[in-house]
């Protein structure tokens, strides 16, 4: 089993890394939460401003908010997580299984470097999710 397969703590190096992923990543998602917000916010919502006159017209500025906040909801979840993960790391518990406490395979965390569990907790997690 080659070593990123295996659950162990992260070397100095690779949290470096990681972090540098995470907070490039943080940057990233943030452009697009503003991008969005000033693309569909703009457009959208100043042409409703001006024409809301009844509570039809009200009730499709709630439905366009709707849509916009659900457009952002995967990033903002995914904000979150990554804020979830510096935390872990300054704490000293970045790739440890949140629910476990065993170490997370470095191939996992390289893969998602936001993730808070391991595999097996995680399908766990997903299952308890649909009941």
């Amino acid at each position: 089993m080659s070593d990123k397969n295996k659950r162990r703590p992260l070397t100095p190096e690779e949290l470096e890394e990681l972090k540098e992923r995470l907070l490039e990543r943080k940057k990233a998602l943030w452009r697009e939460v503003v991008e969005t917000l000033e693309r569909e916010g703009k457009e959208a919502y100043q042409d409703l401003i001006q024409t809301v006159k009844d509570e039809q017209d009200l009730a499709l500025a709630d439905i366009q908010e709707e849509t916009l906040l659900s457009l952002l909801e995967p990033k903002v979840r995914e904000l979150e997580e990554i804020e979830q993960a510096l935390i872990r790391m300054e704490q000293g518990e970045y790739g440890r299984c949140i629910d476990c406490g065993r170490w997370i395979r470095p191939a996992r965390l390289e893969i998602i470097p936001w993730v808070a569990r391991c595999r097996d907790c995680k399908e766990r997690w997903e299952k308890l999710q649909e009941i």
